[in-house]
């Protein structure tokens, strides 16, 4: 199960209409706008040339907007774009109606038929893969920008002159639903640490400006990948070797501009291809064969949320580099007196500087951090153009709101925001919803609560504290820390602790990652039936030097207890289960390409992001502050998730040991199942990626161990759709293994269980995505699978080796 997250900018920006009385009052223009007829939105790329002059000319921006510098005044414009008629308007009418709009054609790409012998289009498409290297902005040393960004939720349809509105949608009062502007700057230097600074901000309504959008809210920043990721979806990129086998292009026109010859190239999936791919344009310069214009937009209905990606590039006569980007967003459930909402963000860069950091200079390695001065920056000096009168009016009426009403507004946005970081913003304190309750076997039911003071108390130092009582085993937990942040650039954090509490034997002591395993684990906690009394003292220091990478220094002295509740026979006497333990040791952790923001005194990812690497090392102490045990205990983990094509590959390691003499049993694996049990066994659950689905929790019992798991899912076999639910078959192999040691095994036979000295080999095939169902924004697909267990450790009887399971994905 793989859940997504959407950033907190999840409105639309308005494209620039602007038919205001003041526009049409101009004598002399150089700047118009292209329209469609039919919907009245701008439309971006329309080659616009000169009759009897057709080898030079312009294209429209992002906003349907183009400069006429270069035309005179007995020129008869040509416009053209896939998809609509072809108009010539004379130079001169325009001077008097800068509005153009264009009709849409009814004649389909599909029509047309070219063999590959004998389409051109091929050839520069080529040319433009060979390239990518050379004009991959994130390929460049450095690069820094300024970035306006104006985005706004409005409803499909609507008419950009609020005086023409019909009665059902008086309710906006001529505005549109939300609308936000921001304005940040942009530093990237190579092997990738990207910061975006957010100097000023401004959101109709609400106050937390992380709802105002940034320059990669909504779409990637290069189109130069092999894949186009939107929503965390991977579309196959027409301008890749995977899309030259599953696309077919076509040459449509030539246009002499200021950087070279453009040619206009359209793209559709091949006959009979549609899953994760798209359709749209793309305009490729001679000069460098880098992409002037890209358009994309899926070739199927995707479900509840569609799309359309649109940018600019712009050449400075030695790099190309993005200078616009446009995002539409249209929602099909989400329905207002008969209109469907719209999202639409607008980016604009300007001040580009590419190759002249200081290679001293550092940037954070914190993703979009705010840095807010309201009133040192002019708007009007900000905006490309002026607002709208549907914006100014949704602004307005967002001012004019009752001081009740806005405050209901603003606490339920920052409600929003701060659960991302799992807490809830109640005065100066949070409240941490995951110290409400606690699900395990052991306690089977937990109650409590969680407090922490915030940075309206304190942006340096954190005080929290909790309490929960377990129903099942009759006691109290709780526990409190102090913690200081002693660098915001860098996260520097300090932290105290203490805690009485239990703790699962052989647990992973890594942080938990957010990946396509984070699910199981959720589960498997619920599965918890063996715990230790645990009274720790700790100490911590961190600290994210770099993007994606953590490191941490831990100390701590506890005090722990194993229950026992779990064995048949009493242990020896000389087998220690009350001890205390001393340690000092280090974790490092790495999250490639992972996006991350500022929400308070807390740093939060914002997207899945791979690979994913820990490592904890650490050495138990004797003596030191009482210490009775003596070992040595690491932790390794390695995640990965890749796709290719439309298949989707996942690859999880996980590897543990401890070394020392008479180990207690708290610091030894337990094997890596995922079967609930320790004596029956199921024979149908869900499957869970990461876990050994046929292996019962607390089988095997390892003082070092490895687990390998590979999964392959393919694209769909095939793909029927009706209505609200959809048979899209995906077959998903899945290969484990696991092999592990321990030494002393007679110290521990008051318990039932196995060594892996021999390897505990899995095979499954899934059937993902069989049935799909469409909820909301959401699409949930459920499978089916089967595993089996084989090799030294396989069951007698050939029945209980296998597993049937269930599966469930969901994606937007």
């Amino acid at each position: 199960m793989q859940a997504l997250k959407i950033n907190f900018a999840f409105a639309a920006a308005l494209l620039f209409l602007f038919f205001n009385g003041q526009l049409f009052a101009q004598t002399e223009r150089t700047t118009f706008q292209v329209f469609d007829q039919r919907s009245g939105q701008p439309i971006p790329f329309v080659h616009i040339k000169v009759q009897n002059k057709e080898s030079t000319g312009t294209t429209s921006d992002v906003r349907g907007s183009f400069s006429a510098k270069t035309f005179e005044e007995n020129d008869v414009l040509i416009f053209s774009h896939i998809g609509y008629q072809r108009q010539e308007i004379p130079f001169s009418q325009l001077q008097r109606n800068p509005i153009i709009f264009l009709v849409q054609d009814t004649q389909e790409l599909s029509l047309f038929e070219f063999s590959a012998g004998e389409n051109p289009a091929l050839a520069l498409v080529r040319k433009a893969i060979e390239n990518r290297e050379l004009n991959n902005p994130e390929k460049l040393d450095s690069y820094q920008y300024a970035s306006y960004n104006k985005m706004v939720m409005t409803l499909d349809g609507l008419a950009e002159n609020p005086e023409v509105d019909d009665s059902s949608v008086n309710f906006l009062e001529g505005g549109h639903l939300f609308m936000a502007e921001s304005y940040s700057e942009v530093k990237f230097k190579k092997p990738g640490r990207r910061n975006e600074t957010v100097k000023a901000s401004k959101v109709s309504g609400i106050q937390n400006p992380i709802f105002a959008a940034v320059s990669t809210s909504f779409q990637p920043f290069s189109v130069y990948t092999d894949q186009i990721k939107i929503l965390d979806i991977p579309f196959v990129n027409p301008i890749s070797d995977d899309g030259m086998r599953k696309y077919d292009y076509f040459l449509e026109d030539s246009l002499q501009t200021d950087w070279g010859k453009s040619y206009l190239i359209s793209y559709q999936p091949k006959s009979g291809k549609s899953y994760r791919l798209g359709k749209g344009l793309v305009y490729i310069s001679s000069n460098q064969y880098a992409l002037e214009n890209f358009l994309f937009k899926p070739a199927e209905d995707i479900g509840q949320i569609n799309f359309e990606i649109q940018q600019k590039n712009s050449f400075d006569g030695e790099f190309w580099f993005p200078e616009q980007m446009n995002s539409i967003y249209n929602f099909s459930e989400l329905d207002f007196q008969g209109k469907k909402a719209k999202l639409v963000n607008q980016t604009f860069l300007s001040e580009i500087g590419i190759n002249n950091l200081d290679p001293k200079e550092k940037i954070s390695a914190i993703g979009v951090t705010y840095d807010l001065n309201q009133d040192g920056y002019e708007w009007s000096q900000i905006r490309r153009d002026s607002l709208s009168s549907r914006e100014y009016l949704t602004y307005e009426r967002f001012d004019n709101l009752d001081q009740k009403t806005k405050r209901l507004l603003n606490n339920g946005a920052n409600i929003l925001a701060y659960l991302s970081t799992g807490r809830v913003k109640l005065g100066v304190v949070d409240l941490i919803p995951r110290r409400l309750f606690r699900f395990n076997q052991f306690e089977r039911f937990g109650l409590g609560l969680g407090l922490s003071t915030n940075e309206r108390l304190s942006d340096f130092f954190r005080v929290e504290g909790y309490f929960r009582y377990g129903f099942r085993d009759k006691a109290w937990k709780y526990g409190g820390s102090v913690g200081f942040l002693l660098n915001s650039e860098l996260d520097s954090r300090l932290q105290l602790g203490y805690s009485k509490d239990i703790e699962e034997p052989g647990r992973s002591l890594l942080p938990p990652s957010r990946s396509f395993s984070s699910s199981g684990s959720i589960f498997r906690d619920f599965l918890t039936s063996r715990m230790d009394q645990v009274q720790r003292y700790s100490i911590e220091y961190s600290q994210m030097p770099f993007k994606g990478f953590r490191y941490k220094l831990i100390g701590s002295v506890e005090n722990r207890a194993n229950v026992l509740n779990y064995v048949e026979v009493r242990p020896s006497d000389s087998f220690i289960s009350n001890f205390t333990a001393t340690e000092a040791g280090a974790e490092l952790s790495y999250v490639g390409g992972e996006s991350t923001t500022r929400i308070g005194n807390d740093i939060v990812s914002m997207t899945f992001a791979y690979p994913i690497l820990g490592l904890r090392v650490s050495k138990a102490i004797p003596t030191l502050f009482g210490g009775e045990v003596d070992f040595w205990n690491t932790e390794f983990k390695f995640q990965h998730q890749w796709s290719r094509g439309n298949s989707l590959n996942q690859f999880h390691m996980t590897a543990q040991g401890v070394w020392g003499s008479d180990l207690p049993i708290s610091y030894l694996n337990t094997g890596f199942g995922f079967q609930p049990g320790e004596g029956g066994r199921s024979d149908f659950s869900f499957a869970f990626p990461g876990y050994l689905q046929t292996m019962r929790i607390y089988e095997f019992l390892s003082d070092r161990s490895i687990h390998l798991n590979y999964s392959h899912m393919t694209g769909p076999i095939f793909n029927k759709k009706l209505e609200k639910m959809a048979f899209a078959p995906q077959l998903k192999f899945h290969q484990s293994f696991a092999i592990g040691s321990l030494n002393q095994p007679e110290r521990y036979e008051f318990i039932r269980f196995q060594t892996m000295e021999r390897g505990f080999w899995e095979s499954g095939l899934e059937l993902a995505n069989l049935i799909k169902f469409t909820s909301g924004f959401n699409t949930q697909g459920w499978g089916i699978g089967v595993f089996y267990r084989y090799g030294p450790y396989a069951l007698p009887a050939a029945k209980d080796n296998l597993r049937l399971t269930l599966s469930l994905t969901a994606a937007f």
